[in-house]
This record gives structure tokens, sequence and C-alpha cells, in this order.
């Protein structure tokens, strides 16, 4: 026992002075390792509670920072070209508060989303060097779906989940998040999880990678079902007929159009209710709708203030139709952003979520295509286009969604959009990279190398 612990303490002291060294020697890559992994743990660890989620993107920062100071010249940040989106996203923000007619209600809303969303793309952007780290990530992902969706299998089973206990709302699943919400979580963490089949491709056959990844996702495809997100099963379609016309042809265009068919057609198998049009027709979103409308024609240049939907409609006189005279938000992203912004912060918002969202397109599909074509090649912006397609989902989730500002959901897309920033930026050849500098010229007869596939 005294022998156990002495050579416990003794490999203890070795790792310690080991990472000494590695900190004063090469204090870039331990900064960034200790970035990467504080990250890795966020995204497989997502669905675990409130704490982790608060926690996790402050401790990554305190890692950032320094990262910054010793390779800020190497950074995705630095050679990133269009930072210049984020500054509408501040501006827009910054409209929501200031110019709103409680802006320390205003504050205390907007300002939620600074420590737990804002700095994700910052930090997510940072652990992409290479496609290593990409298909990390993607594991990551898949493993937060396996657990949380074995979560949702012992909640249907027990009536609690195992980890919070919480038991199900109206016979619909909640998971550890607590709500059926949890359908739309689940369907968004899905969509970059799935480039684990072609990491499994790489080094099984058909049947064996079609099993394990049968195996990996059924329980996450059972959570989202049981959740009965309709947003959910949107946001899982739509990346799918993305991905088709990510990939071109006439005939992807029209498997963009039957795969989207065949995912609805496989959740009305298991909830019909959900879909049948009087079940929709007499949805409450439609009232929700209207009151943010009729908000933003009160306060339509600079918005009636970031998380102020309640008390606005309140203060025309106006109440639900169908929902709480409580509800605090439209359960639409882009009304959201109307009403909170005005048309100046809402203008601001859109140069920032569909310049992102163009940029990525722009950048990934010459690359996909030229990857797709080589017979063995590797997967690097296969995986990458699966975080472009979780952010575009994310997108269209949004339109039956929540409110810009929800913590977990702002958090979510946020890490996709900086895991593709990053996979696009250090992927992309050294002459077309977001502002690096042209590589010195190589030796006459050496091989010219091929950035963005290394490691993938």
């Amino acid at each position: 026992m005294i022998c156990d612990f002495a050579s416990m303490t003794a490999r203890l002291r070795a790792f310690a002075e080991g990472c000494a060294a590695a900190r004063r020697e090469r204090p870039a890559d331990f900064w960034h390792g200790l970035l990467f992994w504080a990250f890795w743990i966020s995204l497989a660890s997502f669905p675990l509670g409130y704490g982790m989620r608060e926690v996790m993107p402050l401790v990554c920062v305190v890692f950032l920072v320094p990262y910054y100071r010793h390779a800020w010249r190497e950074s995705v940040l630095a050679r990133l070209r269009v930072w210049w989106l984020f500054l509408c996203v501040a501006l827009m923000t910054a409209i929501g508060v200031v110019c709103s007619p409680d802006p320390v209600a205003s504050l205390l809303h907007a300002g939620t989303g600074v420590n737990k969303g804002f700095i994700l793309p910052f930090i997510a952007m940072e652990c992409v060097r290479d496609g290593r780290d990409l298909r990390r990530l993607v594991w990551a992902c898949a493993l937060a779906c396996f657990w949380e969706g074995i979560d949702g299998v012992w909640q249907a089973a027990t009536g609690r989940d195992f980890i919070m206990g919480y038991a199900l709302n109206a016979r619909r699943l909640t998971g550890s998040l607590g709500d059926y919400t949890v359908g739309n979580y689940i369907a968004l963490a899905l969509i970059p999880a799935f480039g684990v089949w072609f990491i499994l491709r790489r080094a099984l056959g058909p049947g064996a990678s079609a099993l394990l990844f049968l195996a990996l996702f059924w329980p996450g495809f059972f959570l989202c079902v049981g959740a009965a997100s309709r947003s959910g099963m949107l946001a899982i379609a739509t990346a799918i007929g993305l991905w088709q016309l990510l990939r071109g042809g006439c005939a992807r265009f029209l498997r963009a159009v039957l795969w989207p068919a065949l995912v609805f057609a496989a959740f009305y198998l298991c909830q019909a209710p959900r879909l049948h049009v009087e079940r929709i027709a007499g949805d409450g979103r439609w009232s929700l709708w209207e009151l943010a409308w009729r908000v933003f024609l009160e306060h339509p240049w600079f918005g009636a203030g970031a998380g102020r939907y309640n008390a606005a409609f309140r203060e025309l006189g106006l109440t639900p139709a169908k929902d709480a005279l409580t509800i605090s938000h439209p359960h639409d992203l882009y009304l959201d952003l109307l009403y909170a912004h005005g048309i100046v912060g809402f203008s601001l918002g859109m140069v920032f979520l569909l310049g992102f969202l163009w940029w990525g397109w722009q950048k990934i599909r010459p690359q996909l295509a030229a990857e797709c074509r080589e017979p063995g090649g590797g997967i690097y912006w296969r995986l990458a286009a699966w975080f472009w397609l979780g952010y575009a989902a994310w997108l269209v989730n949004g339109i039956f969604g929540h409110d810009f500002y929800r913590i977990w959901w702002l958090a979510l897309a946020m890490s996709h959009l900086g895991i593709m920033i990053g996979a696009v930026v250090n992927g992309v050849p050294v002459r077309e990279s977001e502002g690096a500098a042209m590589p010195p010229p190589l030796p006459h007869g050496a091989p010219a190398p091929t950035p963005g596939t290394s490691g993938s």
C-alpha cells in the first residue's frame, strides 16, 4: 500500500514536471491543449446541467487568453477576414439594451449570453487545428447524443431521467433538460455527430459501419421522437436536404427533396397527431407571432428592448390566445430579433447570422466537391460541412424555436459556428486562407503540400 502510494506520488510529480516543462518550452501548444480538452468536455457534457454550461466556457476563456498571448498571429481569429461580422451582432445587442425602455432588464436578459454563448465561437474556432481535432469534436457530439439518448430511454421506461430526476412533460420526453425542448437540443446535436459515419467508413466496411452507426445513434433518435419536436425534425430534415445540395448535381437535387420527406414520413409514423393539420392550425405560435408583430409596429426602428416581449405586449393591452399570460418569447428567432431590436438591430443581426451562413457555404462547397472526387481521399471537409449544417439547421429550427438569447440554444449554435469557422480557416489552401501569408517557395522538385487534408 505504501509502495503504491509512493509510486502514484512519483507519477503525479513526473506529470506535473512534464506539464511545467511543456509550458516553458511550448507555451502556445500547452495552453491550446488545455483549451481544446476543456471545450471537448463542454461539448460532451452539454446536457448535464446549467452548472456545466455556465462554468465550462469561462474555464475555456482562462486557457484562451494565454493562448492568444503566445500565438496570436497563428490564431484563427487573427486570420479571419470576416471578423467584422461579430461586430454586427455586438451592435445589435447594444441596441437591444441601450434603446430599451428598461435598459437594466434588457441588460440582464442579453448579458446572460455573453459568458454562455457569445464567447463560444472564439473558443471553438481555435480548437480546430487539423483533421484530428475535427474528428475528436465529432466524437464529443456523438458521445453527448448517446448518453443523453440513453437518459431518454431510461425516462421512457421508468418515468424519470437518471441524471436530474425529471419526469415527462405532457407525456413527452424531457431528458436531463427538464422539458420537451430537449427534442430541439438532440436534433441539433445529432447533425454534426452524423459525421461519425465518415470516420467509421474509413476503418470499416459499409455493413459494420451501419451497425455501429445505428447502435450509437438509436437512443438519440428515440429521444428526439419521444420529445415529439416538430421543429427538431424540421432541423434534421433540412440538414439532410442541404447536404445533398452541398454535394451538387441534378440527382442530388432530387435527393434533397426525397430524403427530408422520408424523415417527416418516419416522424409521422411515430407521432402522427403532432403533424395533423388541425393540430398545427390550432398551435398557439400563430397568436404569439401576431403579438410580436404588433409590438414591432409600435417600436419599428430600434425595438422594444431585449427580453421585453411580455412587458411590451402587456403595455399594448394584448394577450396570447392560447398560451399563458406569462409567456416570455414569441417562439420565433426572427420575430424575437425584430420586436426587440427594430429594423436597425434586426438588419445587423441578419448580416451576422446569414453572413456566416453564406461565407461557410462559399468556402466549404468547392473544397467538399474536390474531396469527394478523390477516391479514397480525406474526410476533413465532410466533417466541416456537417458542422456548417448544424449551424444552418439552427437557423431553420429558429423559425418555430426559442428566443435568440436562450442560453443553451445559443451556446450550441455558436459552438457549431465556431468549429465550422476554425475548420474553414485552417483547412483551405494557404493561398486562399483567411489573411494568411503566402508560404515560402518550395525547393525544386519538392512535393506540394495539401493543407486541409493532413490528419483528416
